[in-house]
């Protein structure tokens, strides 16, 4: 790393002189050939920095198209699935985890969206979301930012398409005894589907 070699070119000058401080830097950055594929929005080979992660690289192809996933994005090298990255963690909580940098040949890759919930009513981001990992109308809810404090649990409602031809509703009803553990408790009770 830039920092072990700046300690490196230090420690060197210090055998020769007393009170010596060396600074490198980087003037020219090499670049990676990677592949940016699956549903994303310009798909192809993009040079980028050897510093960029699988995230630069999709926003270098204009991120997913409207049928690619906003939340999984795949890092592929020689065939092998290095990691999968929640793009969750960057929009919602700005959080990136440690990301492995691209290395010439890689792949990223777009797959097609997920199951989805659309929100909507009294929570802090009402929007579409792409499920992963939440099963619960708990988790749905944190996905969307939680409720407002002008918000009643007291009804809520489930629009649900079954077997892709009809609707139903499904009404949920809150009780609010015994504080927030109760609530979250019947919350996490509730299964979502797509």
């Amino acid at each position: 790393t830039l920092g072990r070699v700046q300690e490196q070119v230090q420690r060197l000058l210090r055998t020769q002189y007393r009170d010596v401080y060396a600074d490198v830097s980087i003037t020219r950055l090499r670049t990676v050939r990677v592949y940016v594929v699956g549903e994303a929005e310009h798909p192809g080979a993009y040079d980028v920095s050897s510093l960029s992660t699988p995230l630069n690289a999709e926003f270098a192809a204009d991120g997913p198209t409207q049928n690619g996933s906003l939340r999984v994005l795949q890092h592929w090298r020689g065939g092998k699935l290095l990691q999968t990255i929640d793009v969750y963690d960057l929009l919602l909580h700005g959080v990136t985890g440690n990301l492995i940098p691209l290395a010439d040949g890689d792949t990223v890759r777009i797959p097609t969206v997920g199951s989805q919930v659309t929100v909507e009513g009294m929570v802090r981001r009402p929007d579409i979301y792409e499920l992963r990992d939440e099963e619960t109308l708990a988790g749905v809810i944190q996905l969307a930012g939680g409720i407002l404090p002008a918000a009643t649990l007291k009804h809520i409602e489930v629009q649900r398409l079954v077997a892709h031809k009809e609707r139903t509703m499904l009404s949920f009803d809150v009780l609010e005894k015994g504080g927030k553990e109760a609530i979250e408790k019947q919350l996490a009770a509730f299964h979502v589907q797509d």
